[in-house]
């Protein structure tokens, strides 16, 4: 899927420390390091895991309401993002997904012009030391690659990246040359 065709790509990474639960403080967080990346010319910012629900999120991914009310708030951040002015940045983030009648999912959201592009779900949750995803969450099993300003992005969640044969493995085998 092709976004916007520039070959030059400037990204910033936006570590932030979301409270768990607190979507309206959150989504302030993603909205102001958003302004900030843009402002410094960024084309893509990136947020972390679960940055708008906070994480681990643990019982509150069980509980309808609060993930109905988390893909709203990635649908209002994307349009408080275009109506600020910052509907060019390609925002990357990470929050709850699943309504009511789905189970909940780890995901991703790719923001742009007030609009969720695309989305990924995490594929290996762990569950060992202080994790308890399996319980949680419902494995995704898609890769996803956009291309952004001429440039292929693939996207894994955390403990994605970390397995072999997993999702980065999928993707460099999606990737040319």
């Amino acid at each position: 899927k092709t976004l916007f065709p520039y070959t030059t790509l400037f990204r910033s990474l936006a570590q932030i420390n979301p409270t768990v639960g607190d979507l309206e403080g959150n989504a302030a967080l993603i909205l102001a390091h958003a302004e900030s990346a843009a402002n410094s010319g960024a084309h893509v910012v990136l947020f972390p895991e679960m940055a708008l629900t906070g994480y681990p999120v643990e019982d509150l991914a069980l509980r309808q309401t609060f993930r109905v009310a988390s893909k709203s708030a990635v649908l209002d951040v994307a349009d408080r993002l275009a109506n600020q002015g910052f509907g060019e940045i390609l925002t990357v983030i990470g929050y709850l997904d699943g309504s009511a009648e789905q189970k909940p999912q780890n995901a991703v959201a790719l923001v742009y012009r007030g609009e969720v592009v695309a989305t990924y779900v995490k594929h290996h949750l762990p569950n060992y030391g202080v994790f308890d995803e399996f319980r949680n969450f419902v494995a995704g099993d898609r890769s996803l690659v956009v291309r952004f300003h001429g440039v292929d992005i693939g996207i894994a969640i955390c403990e994605d990246i970390w397995v072999d044969d997993g999702p980065v493995a999928e993707l460099k085998a999606r990737t040319p040359g």
